[in-house]
């Protein structure tokens, strides 16, 4: 059933998520916010809405689900988002930041969403990023991407089922002038309060 109900999501591009949250009780995905930031960090904000959620009862089964949601594969390993760094909480009531607009609540039925975010910041090592599901878990993620530095254009988004994994998405690479142009920066104004010092001590050592 959870499986027919995946693939009519996919086939419509979006359009059949929205009355998932018309009905009047929690959405049944995590909703995954992924922003690509510069210099090759990432903030991923996993929401996760108990709010008379027929899959999560209450908030300890939502904090349960945010516990380790996805994984981030490396290579042949995949890694915990825990080890990422420790995870930011907040609960809120504010759909329209942590979820694409086909996912969004219609007017009125807000207040029966109770949301839960779990975030993570951190910089990259890696060009691109896969993201997989454990096989066994119970909720989907729906995973959506924002680039920040073009925050106009639609979000890129695709549903993992318990074993899928993402496609690659590349990260914000900083050029490499740029690197440079920093480097070079960086040392001129070492070296530029070197010679301020050196001479400073030169003039106090000639007036003694």
């Amino acid at each position: 059933m959870r499986l027919t109900r995946s693939i009519l999501i996919l086939a419509a591009g979006g359009a059949f998520l929205a009355p998932l949250c018309a009905f009047g009780h929690g959405a049944e995905f995590l909703s995954a916010k992924l922003t690509l930031l510069p210099n090759a960090e990432v903030l991923l904000e996993i929401t996760a809405d108990y709010g008379e959620n027929p899959l999560m009862a209450d908030e300890a089964a939502a904090l349960e689900a945010l516990a380790d949601p996805v994984r981030l594969r490396q290579r042949d390993a995949l890694i915990p988002l825990g080890s990422l760094g420790p995870a930011t909480l907040f609960q809120h009531h504010n759909w329209k930041d942590y979820a694409p607009a086909a996912y969004l609540p219609s007017g009125g039925e807000g207040d029966a969403h109770a949301l839960i975010t779990s975030s993570w910041r951190w910089r990259s090592a890696e060009p691109e990023l896969i993201f997989e599901m454990q096989k066994g878990k119970l909720h989907d993620v729906l995973l959506w991407t924002q680039d920040a530095s073009h925050p106009e254009a639609p979000p890129k988004w695709m549903l993992l089922l318990a074993g899928d994994r993402s496609r690659p998405i590349p990260i914000q690479q900083t050029p490499w002038w740029r690197r440079w142009m920093a480097t070079a920066g960086a040392g001129g104004l070492a070296l530029l309060g070197v010679y301020f010092v050196s001479r400073n001590f030169t003039f106090r050592q000639r007036t003694l």
